[in-house]
């Protein structure tokens, strides 16, 4: 009898342990903190009012003026993930899509090429001018797409990056939108942010990994500068040690 009831407390133990395991899972990969991608955009837009702009919109200036020098992050220990574009070009069929290439690196290694795409959600029109008045016919606004980045199968430690995107635009009257860091004062939201996973091709399971122009979206307690990007000290060690040397200068 007590043989039975030490069996029957042991495996009640891993089940408790699985449930806390998937729970903390779950909360780090569906954004930590239940950081969500409408949380993104209020933040990058800094709460401003928006509405859905049907106007059609080219976006490849916008979408190729920034294609390097992003922060991001990848993983449970925030391990520095650098993702560079090297073309995004507008699909001749579907104006609404934009075929991408480029490579990432984790930790500053492991250079990886990959394909994919930005397929178009919506466009959205600020209600309230960023910080001066707009002239007669201008506007302000961000763009949302989903993405899909396919890396090499071939080589090792290779997966799948997809998530949602946005980008912040100026658009003159008459002319199509070009990139522009409309909150970029006091202390800056950033912009070109991308939230999503990567899933390894190997074992089918999913990291959170997420990038942007000068902070990185849903970085929870990771990025603790406040005029600027400031990665936690304690993340050093996972290929962001310029930071380091940077602040002990």
């Amino acid at each position: 009898m007590k043989n039975t009831e030490k069996l029957l407390k042991k495996e009640l133990d891993k089940k408790w342990l699985s449930i806390v395991i998937i729970l903390f899972l779950n909360t780090f990969l569906y954004g930590q903190s239940n950081c969500t991608f409408i949380n993104v955009i209020d933040d990058t837009t800094h709460g401003h009012s928006y509405e859905k702009y049907n106007e059609t919109l080219d976006m490849q200036r916008v979408l190729n003026e920034e294609k390097s020098g992003f922060l991001g992050f990848i993983g449970l220990n925030y391990k520095r993930l650098c993702i560079t574009f090297t073309s995004i070009i507008k699909n001749k069929d579907n104006s609404n899509i934009y075929e991408v290439e480029g490579f990432s690196t984790v930790m500053n290694k492991n250079k990886r090429n990959f394909r994919g795409t930005f397929t178009l959600i919506s466009h959205y029109r600020l209600l309230e001018p960023s910080l001066d008045p707009l002239k007669e016919g201008d506007n302000e606004g961000f763009s949302t797409f989903s993405y899909i980045l396919k890396e090499d199968e071939k080589l090792s430690a290779t997966g799948v990056f997809e998530g949602e995107m946005l980008v912040l635009w100026y658009k003159d009257k008459g002319k199509q939108p070009d990139y522009s860091s409309l909150f970029d004062f006091g202390d800056p939201a950033g912009n070109y942010k991308f939230l999503g996973t990567w899933t390894s091709y190997r074992t089918k399971k999913s990291s959170v990994a997420s990038w942007g122009k000068e902070r990185i979206p849903c970085s929870d307690n990771f990025d603790i500068g406040a005029s600027e990007f400031s990665p936690n000290p304690r993340y050093y060690k996972y290929g962001w040690e310029e930071f380091k040397h940077k602040y002990d200068k």
